[in-house]
Parts: C-alpha cells; sequence; structure tokens
C-alpha cells in the first residue's frame, strides 16, 4: 500500500502538465455512496455503508500547470451492520490534491480529519476462531470497545475523476486518542462512487 501511494504521489508530481483552464470544474457540491468493512481489528468484522456530502471550501487553494490543491468539507452518514447495528454522522475538512492529465481523467489523492459520533461505543461481531502460526487456537471475543460515542476520524483516498463522476478508494480510521479509558478504535476500508453536481 505505501508503494502505491508513493508510486501515484510522484507520477501526479511528475505527470505530464496541463494548462490551467483545463482543470476539472469541481462543482459546489459532491454527493458519493461507499461501501466497505472494519479491517483494522480482527475482533470486528462489520460491513460499512456511507452516504457523503463534499461541499467546497477553497477550490483552486493553490495550483500550477501539473497539479492542483483544494480544501473542502464532508458530512457523512454511515452505517455498520453486525452482531450489532451501529449509525454515526461524521463531519471532515479535506485537502485535496488533483494531478492534471491530458486524457480527461484526473487522478487525486485526498486527506481529511474531523469528528464523529456514534450510535453505540462498542462494535460486536461473531468471529470464527483463528489459529496462531503455532496451531493454538487465538479466542476474540468479538467487541471492539470504543471508550466513547465521540471519535476523531482521520481518512486517506486516493481516486479518479472524470468529468462528473469519480471513483475512490478510502480508509478511515476512528479513535478516541485516549481521552476515554478505553480506546478500540477502528479502521474502515471504502470503494466509493461520486458524483459532482
Amino acid at each position: 500500500m505505501l508503494i502505491r501511494t508513493i508510486f501515484i504521489l510522484c507520477a501526479l508530481l511528475y505527470g505530464p502538465t496541463l494548462q490551467a483552464e483545463t482543470w476539472p470544474t469541481l462543482q459546489v457540491q459532491t454527493l458519493t455512496v461507499a461501501a466497505g468493512k472494519t479491517t483494522r481489528s480482527s475482533t470486528t468484522e462489520h460491513d460499512s455503508y456511507r452516504a457523503e456530502v463534499n461541499f467546497d471550501w477553497k477550490p483552486q487553494w493553490w495550483s500550477n500547470d501539473s497539479f492542483s490543491l483544494s480544501l473542502n468539507h464532508g458530512l457523512s452518514i454511515i452505517h455498520f451492520s453486525d452482531k450489532n447495528t451501529v449509525n454515526a454522522i461524521s463531519w471532515a475538512p479535506n485537502i485535496i490534491l488533483i494531478g492534471a492529465n491530458k486524457t480527461g481523467f484526473y487522478p487525486y489523492a485526498q486527506l481529511g480529519f474531523g469528528a464523529a459520533y456514534f450510535s453505540d461505543d462498542k462494535f460486536e461481531s461473531d468471529v470464527p476462531v483463528r489459529y496462531r502460526f503455532n496451531g493454538d487456537p487465538l479466542y476474540d471475543d468479538g467487541t471492539a470497545d470504543m471508550g466513547s460515542h465521540g471519535q476523531f476520524e482521520s481518512s486517506i483516498a486516493l481516486g479518479l475523476i472524470k468529468g462528473r463522476f469519480g471513483i475512490r478508494v478510502k480508509v478511515y480510521h476512528y479513535s478516541n486518542a485516549g481521552i476515554s479509558a478505553e480506546n478500540g478504535g477502528i479502521d474502515v476500508t471504502e470503494i466509493g462512487v461520486s458524483y459532482n453536481f
């Protein structure tokens, strides 16, 4: 994953040049629907479904002939389902680096950091028994204790824009940063489709 990220960032920085007037016109709002799964902990296997609306904050904050940097902020509604159901709402500002491309496809990388509120502070899954390398069983209770309903959200995404449509792969991390005694934290990996309007 790290090697791919470095390769994509190098391609963005040293890719073909493009005149400023041919940058994609990103509209005021972007609607994204995404689905994925919790991935960090072996104890939770929740499916994740997200609807997200992004609003421009500083479009074309900075640009040159090879890439453009912009800011937006996103509001998400998330649904997690497994043994228990957890719903959440989040808000996060995002920094977006869009690379130039003469074919009309625009790769981008996005970093975000914000806050989220979860309806439950525990994620519970029915997990199968896993085994250590030496063959001994490793028992999990299937619970990730988040410690609180309020969580911090950080994210990284890689995507591609063509016209008004886009596709992205995004990884989220939720944690209370040690504010509560328990801080199980979860990671969520999602694939999403976006529409700019």
